[in-house]
């Protein structure tokens, strides 16, 4: 009998798939909707030449995953002359523990679907985190007049310090 709970612990350690607390690592995707207020400054032709925004956004892990499922994200974000410059902002995700982490994006203007991401600090469990991937999003038409409302993705990995 002891054979075999000593195998049974044995095997339980050495599975790397499994995590009993935190100092591991894994893959981020994640699928959600944002919503929020923008800014923008045009020329006399119409064109936009500097815009901001500020919204909130409610992911989804997908694919498998769990990281940041049923997270709340505060994003606020800015980009200059379409075409050649970027988007770019930060995002706090809050985890459904209360726990945080901040995140920073970029995005070519006129390749929304083609951003990258970086995780640059976290709080509790998520204190030290390292994070990088692919990030994005798709304008949909808002059902309220005056806000921007987006379909959004991150793909990459993560890696807990403690």
């Amino acid at each position: 009998m002891r054979k075999i709970i000593l195998a049974l612990i044995f095997t339980l350690m050495s599975m790397p798939s499994i995590s009993f607390a935190d100092g591991h690592s894994g893959k981020i995707s994640l699928a959600g909707f944002f919503v929020g207020d923008a800014k923008a400054i045009v020329d006399e032709k119409g064109n936009v030449m500097t815009f901001t925004y500020e919204g909130l956004s409610g992911f989804n892990a997908i694919e498998g995953t769990s990281f940041g499922d049923n997270s709340s994200h505060h994003c606020i974000g800015a980009g200059t002359i379409p075409g050649k410059g970027f988007e770019m902002g930060h995002c706090k995700i809050m985890f459904i523990n209360g726990d945080t982490a901040i995140i920073y994006y970029e995005i070519k203007l006129g390749y929304s679907m083609e951003g990258t991401f970086k995780c640059i600090s976290g709080t509790g469990r998520y204190e030290g985190i390292e994070c990088s991937g692919t990030t994005g999003y798709t304008q949909i038409k808002p059902a309220q007049e005056g806000k921007i409302h987006a379909t959004n993705y991150y793909r990459g990995t993560y890696t807990l310090k403690k």
